[in-house]
């Protein structure tokens, strides 16, 4: 197992306990309950490459309306609606600006140099763990790598190391 594959059945276990806190009310309001899919745990990346968390997105029809964030253990990290109102979607995103990987590495190539060839995305994220992207690895033909983030709509080189905010 290297440190972008989490051992089998641990997406199964998240989904679970995610299935189950909006079941039981401990996030999310009644009417995001009653027409919410919860969709497959994927997993987040620290930076330095191990498993540092879940996303599990919440979706209602075409649209994020929320996501849980999970640690391995299945601890709650925190839960965050895109909903302005109980049962409103107008303010979501997307979910495939989340969710589909294609569309993730077509935004990440918008950034990429002639010499480069994008990877498949992976998540991790931005300086904090509550501040998820998707890491688009861009390979240079001499093996050299940088990375683009890609965070809905936004497209954009990380900050230098060491910065906050």
């Amino acid at each position: 197992m290297s440190d972008r594959t989490p051992a089998a059945g641990d997406a199964d276990r998240i989904d679970q306990e995610a299935r189950q806190l909006l079941a039981e009310g401990s996030v999310g309001d009644a009417p995001l309950r009653r027409s919410a899919t919860v969709r497959r745990a994927l997993p987040v990346f620290a930076p330095g490459g191990g498993l540092h968390s879940w996303f599990v997105p919440v979706t209602v029809g075409d649209r994020l309306a929320a996501v849980l964030q999970l640690l391995p253990d299945r601890t709650l990290m925190r839960f965050s609606s895109f909903q302005r109102r109980p049962g409103e979607l107008a303010g979501c995103p997307a979910a495939a600006d989340w969710l589909d990987t294609g569309r993730i590495r077509t935004r990440a190539e918008a950034q990429r140099r002639g010499n480069e060839t994008a990877g498949e995305p992976f998540l991790t994220y931005d300086r904090t763990p509550d501040r998820i992207v998707w890491s688009v690895p861009l390979t240079r033909a001499d093996g050299e790598v940088r990375h683009i983030y890609v965070a809905g709509e936004a497209v954009y080189a990380p900050p230098p190391g060491g910065t906050i905010g």
